[in-house]
């Protein structure tokens, strides 16, 4: 097990600034876009419910909550029935900021967002060598591979199309294969991704994986849920009581993150360390870059700012959900979820430290993927609540964040197996 430490805290607080506004140079070449039944037909994941959640205004909001524990407020919401995703709409004329009288906006009209959004960041992410990830102008000699979704048509040979992008065998992922279409996911530019695809002449669809789809189903509703809340406990060593509280929380509460097929199966455990310390420390410039947009200009002048890192964005800024709404204040309840997720926690004053400094980081066999344990048992007890993971927003912004990194293909939480069906069923009952 491999411990990740917190950076060292200096006397000058150095902040990071993003500005908002990028110009953008959109390419002419718009390549074949993926309807929402197509792409939902190809890869299930949690983007299936959250659609159902923003399209039903009666979900309950982040202020909306019940107690998880005595410190804090759950972000739990209650479940809602749809009968049929595309009956329903969002009832806030802000939400996308679409003035036109009398338009319904259907889960496509969210997906079409959000999939203009993650074409948006696969423009402008970008990696200066050595240096923070950030957004900019388009810069097609700059511009950071990102996981692509590709499908093709029966006819053509996926071996072939994996070598248009340039890329092994080993480097791309078969997810899905039948008589009349294969899909794989692989990571490149934009423009890259633009140039292979119009070369296939309408036989080759592609799109930037959006990062809601990198969340596996039940993922969010679970690190929220009650049964799985990381306990908050100063003590370090483990009761040996046998009642049901503490058969639930006394196991390790652990977030799956695989990564795209070509940074999969590292030869040394050192160099996967490596990679994760780039994604969490580019999380948490994020984090911090958000929590200094949202405060007053008043409180701004109080710290310093790095002018070096003018262009890293906020996580709310390259989170899909967060980024496509343009009102300040939106309407649709699930957005504003989202918002005080986030407020509450990575991008919240702070910045969730505590869970950083004390989750470890474990490699998975093969190198292909890593664990991140959130309440080790063999690690040092949080010292304060609202900044670890014991707080939920602090977990739920931790996945959502990981979703939006260019070298995250898959997002899960893990479930306590090795007590038995027994506290399976309690944690059922939970919900």
């Amino acid at each position: 097990m491999i411990g990740l430490h917190w950076r060292k805290t200096i006397s000058t607080i150095v902040l990071l600034l993003y500005v908002a506004t990028i110009s953008l140079v959109v390419s002419s070449s718009t390549p074949q876009q993926f309807s929402l039944e197509d792409f939902q037909r190809v890869l299930r994941s949690s983007l299936d419910s959250e659609l159902d959640k923003i399209t039903d205004e009666k979900v309950s909001t982040a202020q909306e909550t019940t107690n998880i524990h005595a410190k804090s407020k759950t972000l739990m919401r209650r479940r809602a029935s749809i009968q049929n995703r595309e009956e329903d709409v969002i009832k806030s004329r802000a939400l996308f900021d679409r003035r036109s009288s009398g338009h319904v906006y259907t889960s496509e009209d969210i997906w079409d967002d959000i999939v203009q959004h993650a074409w948006k960041i696969s423009d402008t992410i970008k990696r200066d060598e050595g240096k923070s990830m950030t957004r900019t102008t388009y810069d097609d000699d700059e511009t950071l591979p990102i996981p692509f979704l590709v499908c093709g048509e029966e006819h053509l040979d996926v071996n072939d199309i994996v070598a248009s992008f340039n890329k092994l065998e080993e480097e791309a992922l078969l997810v899905s294969s039948s008589d009349d279409e294969f899909c794989l996911v692989l990571s490149t530019t934009s423009v890259q991704g633009r140039e292979v695809i119009d070369s296939f002449g309408g036989s080759l669809k592609g799109v930037p994986l959006p990062d809601f789809t990198k969340i596996q189903p039940g993922t969010i509703d679970e690190v929220l849920s009650k049964g799985w809340s990381v306990p908050f406990s100063q003590e370090q060593v483990v009761t040996k009581k046998s009642n049901a509280t503490e058969k639930i929380n006394h196991w390790e509460r652990i977030i799956i993150v695989d990564f795209t097929p070509e940074l999969s199966g590292m030869t040394e455990e050192a160099d996967l360390l490596k990679v994760v310390n780039v994604i969490t420390n580019d999380i948490q410039d994020m984090g911090e870059v958000g929590w200094y947009q949202n405060i007053d200009e008043e409180e701004k002048q109080q710290y310093s700012v790095d002018k070096r890192t003018i262009d890293i964005p906020s996580l709310s800024d390259v989170f899909s959900l967060t980024a496509i709404t343009t009102a300040a204040t939106s309407d649709n309840q699930r957005i504003r979820f989202w918002r005080e997720v986030f407020k509450n926690g990575i991008e919240s004053k702070h910045v969730c430290n505590t869970m950083f400094s004390t989750l470890f980081v474990k490699a998975r066999s093969g190198n292909y993927s890593f664990e991140l344990v959130l309440n080790p048992m063999d690690g040092p007890p949080a010292e304060e609540y609202e900044s670890s993971a014991s707080n939920p927003n602090c977990v739920a912004s931790l996945v959502a964040a990981l979703s939006v990194h260019p070298y995250v293909l898959s997002v899960k939480a893990n479930f306590p197996t090795y007590h038995g069906w027994n506290v399976a069923q309690l944690m059922d009952s939970f919900k």
